[in-house]
């Protein structure tokens, strides 16, 4: 009967670049990972708000807190390292470096310091009586409104300064990077601007509105998104050794596509494996699927799955849809698949959640919890106060 060839002999190193793989982040962990960062960014700004809100307490001297660059410099410097702290305990998966804290809370001290500095200019040229009185002359919405855009723009503009701190890092692990300067730039640019118009549209229409939760989100997910773009260095040895099919053939990338390809080599082989494998521990395999759902090749994962091959009955698919298969190269559709000694199976797609599906499904989610937080919080407080009672 023929196999499959494997390019990978026992003892070897079972490690497979394909295109999906040379991400920083796997395509098929993107979900995950983008959930996983935005919660602890979330988290990390709600400590924030509780520090700043502690420092602020009318029990502590009144030059406990003082405004100017100062404060400038501690509010960046304890955001950064709140911030970037939370954040790495996702990102020490994927970046072995623990100085992803160090160049954030630079980039935040340099943040911080550059908009507070342009802040107060500004501030000065709209106390002038001139501009004072064209304010007063706009409405509601306006006048709070376009100070609000100001800083928001000012804010961006800050926000280089981090995106170049943590560049200087993400060079290290990622090739052609240098876009990433401008992320967070555009995270508070998007972030702020809705901030702005929500704050705007609640002070005339009595809508309820967390203007924080929605910028944490916002923040957060915008760089965690940016993240899973970003692709890993690619060394020259590395390079050379990627010559199998399922590291060279180009990719299919529809997402719809893909998931019904997934869900035929799920049935497919759940019918064709008829056994369970003599292994105890779980034999996960890379399988390159055609668009006729022919499995074109596959390649052990590691030594038990190398060893036990025989027991799976891949192999005996790529030979009955031989026919079907032009001898060209073919996009492929490339899962995981997982072999259970329980006799079950898993497949999971190496293409992962479309990002641009993940950026609007985001953004839908932010809105949505900043609208409903506020009755959240007045329901939380009603409970207290009722218990209490």
């Amino acid at each position: 009967m023929m196999r499959s060839p494997l390019s990978h002999a026992p003892g070897q190193n079972f490690e497979i670049l394909t295109p999906a793989q040379q991400f920083l982040v796997s395509p098929f962990e993107r979900f995950g990972f983008v959930s996983s960062f935005i919660t602890v960014t979330g988290l990390g700004w709600f400590f924030i708000w509780i520090v700043l809100r502690t420092a602020q307490d009318p029990l502590l001297p009144a030059d406990a807190v003082q405004r100017g660059l100062l404060s400038a410099v501690v509010i960046g410097f304890v955001s950064g390292m709140v911030i970037s702290a939370m954040q790495w305990l996702v990102l020490r998966r994927y970046l072995s470096d623990w100085l992803w804290i160090l160049a954030s809370a630079t980039g935040y001290v340099l943040l911080t310091i550059t908009l507070e500095t342009w802040w107060a200019m500004v501030s000065q040229a709209l106390a002038i009586p001139e501009v004072a009185a064209l304010l007063e002359r706009l409405s509601p919405i306006a006048a709070v409104l376009i100070p609000a855009l100001i800083r928001a723009v000012l804010a961006a503009f800050s926000a280089l300064w981090l995106g170049v701190a943590q560049w200087f890092l993400l060079r290290q692990y990622t090739s052609n990077s240098r876009w990433w300067i401008g992320v967070p730039s555009i995270a508070v640019l998007i972030s702020s601007i809705l901030v702005a118009l929500g704050s705007s549209l609640a002070t005339v229409y009595p809508i309820a509105f967390a203007p924080s939760v929605l910028a944490a989100i916002v923040l957060g997910g915008t760089q965690a998104i940016a993240l899973c773009a970003l692709q890993r260095h690619q060394s020259r040895d590395r390079a050379q050794s990627s010559s199998s099919l399922l590291a060279t053939a180009p990719e299919i990338l529809n997402y719809g596509q893909i998931q019904r390809l997934g869900r035929l080599l799920h049935r497919r082989l759940n019918l064709a494996w008829v056994s369970e494998h003599l292994h105890k521990k779980p034999l996960t395999y890379l399988v390159g699927i055609t668009k006729y759902g022919a499995v074109a090749a596959f390649q052990p994962m590691h030594q038990a799955a190398f060893e036990q091959v025989d027991q799976v009955p891949l192999a005996d698919l790529m030979d009955a849809d031989l026919e079907r298969r032009t001898g060209q190269t073919e996009t492929l559709a490339r899962f995981e698949v997982t072999f259970l000694p329980s006799g079950s199976l898993n497949v999971v797609s190496w293409r992962g959640f479309p990002l641009l599906w993940l950026a609007i499904g985001l953004l839908g989610v932010a809105l949505l919890l900043s609208a409903i937080a506020p009755w959240l919080v007045a329901f939380v407080q009603m409970g207290i106060k009722a218990f209490l009672r």
